[in-house]
């Protein structure tokens, strides 16, 4: 139960963190931005732990000599372009979509995704078919996520352009995990991953912000609110983990579990410290309780089978 309860964990912090950069992108007028300064302060904290312990300096080496001599692909280390993707992403879509559309697209390209990635064996976890209480899980925690997200579908605007770019970055993301998971296999460090990811993250980033800037986006004041600047910290600890459990859950649980975390971290949000105009909902409830049974049904008819 620890790993299913460490997915569950990072997806409540990613709730957290959402409401943070959400806020910070408010505050800036830029979404773009909001992303590169999370990414900015999560290095601050992956420079110092990266170069201050031996440890990870030795994860961060194993890497490199992985690469140099071919024991990790190239192509193998660029998952951490998936997480910039997800927020530059985030920044366009959600004005278009609201966020009740971006999560259920976002939640139906990873739970699809995450089948193929099983499947096809892309995480440290090999090989997993698709069988039938899998894709129960699946369609369920879709279905769950949709009456999660019920009460906001009524704000939310259609743009086909932005759906399918939402459910893309929801496969891309799917794909960044199983990556980051090979990779860890290597650094046997996490920390050392999540710096990974952050280069090539912010790679990403400044290049989604310098079209931005030249397309006549600005950046408004800094806010003083430190608060606002942890979203960069959660994530090193949600890339952490993520590349941590995923060699012993495969993506799919994973993906399950820690919807399932972003679902109750949203509910403690918004019974602890509501936004304006949000409370919580009966469909909240629900698509929170229908998420873990649809887990645990998964994961016991599955267990039955072997």
């Amino acid at each position: 139960m620890l790993y299913p309860a460490l997915a569950i964990f990072v997806g409540a912090l990613t709730a957290i963190q959402s409401r943070l950069n959400g806020q910070l992108s408010k505050d800036i007028h830029n979404g773009i931005a909001a992303a590169l300064i999370s990414f900015g302060t999560g290095w601050i904290v992956l420079i110092i732990l990266c170069f201050g312990l031996k440890s990870e300096r030795t994860g961060l080496r194993n890497i490199w000599k992985a690469v140099l001599s071919g024991r990790l692909k190239r192509w193998e280390i660029l998952g951490g372009m998936g997480g910039g993707f997800f927020v530059a992403t985030q920044s366009i879509t959600v004005p278009k979509l609201g966020v009740a559309i971006f999560t259920i697209a976002t939640v139906g390209g990873q739970t699809v995704a995450s089948l193929l990635v099983d499947k096809l064996g892309i995480s440290p976890a090999g090989k997993k078919h698709i069988t039938v209480p899998r894709i129960f899980a699946a369609v369920v925690t879709l279905f769950a996520v949709t009456i999660a997200v019920y009460p906001d579908l009524s704000n939310a605007t259609i743009s086909l352009f932005a759906i399918v770019l939402t459910l893309v970055v929801g496969v891309v993301i799917s794909f960044q995990q199983a990556l980051n998971g090979r990779v860890n296999v290597v650094a046997t460090r996490p920390l050392a991953t999540a710096f990974l990811n952050f280069v090539m993250g912010s790679i990403v980033l400044v290049v989604a912000l310098m079209i931005n800037l030249g397309n006549g986006g600005s950046i408004g004041h800094l806010p003083g609110n430190l608060w606002l600047y942890a979203g960069g910290p959660i994530g090193v600890i949600f890339i952490s983990v993520s590349a941590f459990t995923v060699k012993q859950m495969g993506i799919l649980n994973f993906v399950l579990a820690s919807v399932t975390g972003q679902l109750i971290g949203a509910l403690l949000l918004d019974w602890l410290a509501p936004a304006a105009h949000t409370s919580i909902s009966s469909y909240l409830v629900t698509g929170v309780g229908m998420t873990i049974g649809a887990i645990l049904l998964g994961r016991y008819f599955e267990g039955r089978k072997r």
